[in-house]
């Protein structure tokens, strides 16, 4: 397969929330960022954040997908559905691995991405994150969006954007020293009466912030990793996956300054071609 040629790719996940959302997004970047001409289907069905998606994905329901498939991809495990379908609609099955408490099984005829160090699969490629360097915003731009003068106080960006309505006073009810101004942001539907902005991506203005609180999800830590100034960075546990045992980890990690997302295309469309998988 030349990389003129159209790719079929589909994706699909069984999470709610909105990183396994924004994961999609990111892998589809990834491939047009790295010179991919295709067609991205994607499959969320229990997900409240589909507004979010990549107006160039194709949203569909989880049958409804081409019978001729490319690359398959599923973000963080399988499900009776997934494992019931046979192998021969794909030429390439993925998978993509997570720290979680839940386990992350994947039939044998799946190749594995772990997306984060310490964790199991036949390569390791990370951060795969929605947002890019070069979609950094500046700290005029985040004052022009909050309609802030530069005499204002350094902000406090307090980012929630989990899955669950108690997740938010988790987030925003954290102190805060009374020098900065405090700015609620959040996706979440349940968050409408707390908030002070709904923004995505919000990791865009990781870099423009004098402060940052956010919950431990596989996107805000890396997103974090990559462009927050850590020592005026605060991570917390709001629940979910395994981010007790992500943030006690992080810090042990090599840093990265960028998504990983286009080096995944990369060696997908290789293995795709060598037909390793």
């Amino acid at each position: 397969m030349n990389k003129s040629d159209k790719l079929n790719v589909y994706m699909y996940t069984k999470g709610t929330g909105s990183g396994h959302l924004t994961r999609i997004n990111a892998v589809y970047k990834g491939f047009v960022r790295a010179g991919y001409k295709l067609h991205f289907y994607a499959s969320a069905h229990r997900s409240k954040y589909k507004h979010f998606l990549n107006p160039a994905i194709k949203l569909c329901e989880k049958d409804e997908f081409p019978k001729s498939i490319d690359i398959f991809i599923c973000d963080w495990r399988t499900d009776d559905y997934i494992d019931s379908l046979p192998t021969e609609l794909s030429k390439l099955w993925v998978g993509l691995r997570r720290l979680g408490k839940m386990p992350s099984p994947f039939p044998s005829h799946f190749y594995v991405v772990a997306i984060e160090p310490n964790v199991k699969g036949d390569t390791c490629i990370w951060p795969i994150i929605y947002t890019y360097p070069d979609e950094l915003q500046t700290k005029q731009n985040l004052n022009d969006m909050l309609n802030l003068d530069t005499n204002e106080k350094p902000i406090a960006l307090l980012c929630e954007n989990g899955a669950y309505k108690k997740h938010i006073d988790i987030v925003f009810d954290q102190e805060i020293e009374n020098k900065f101004k405090i700015i609620k942001c959040s996706n979440s539907p349940f968050s409408e009466n707390k908030r002070h902005i709904s923004y995505y991506p919000i990791a865009e203005f990781f870099r423009a912030t004098d402060f940052l609180i956010i919950g431990g999800g596989y996107n805000s830590v890396h997103e974090a990793l990559c462009y927050a100034d850590l020592k005026n960075t605060r991570i917390i546990k709001v629940g979910g996956d395994d981010q007790l045992l992500r943030i006690n980890k992080h810090k042990d990690w090599p840093i990265k300054d960028s998504s990983q997302s286009h080096i995944l295309a990369r060696q997908l469309f290789d293995i795709l071609n060598n037909d390793k998988a």
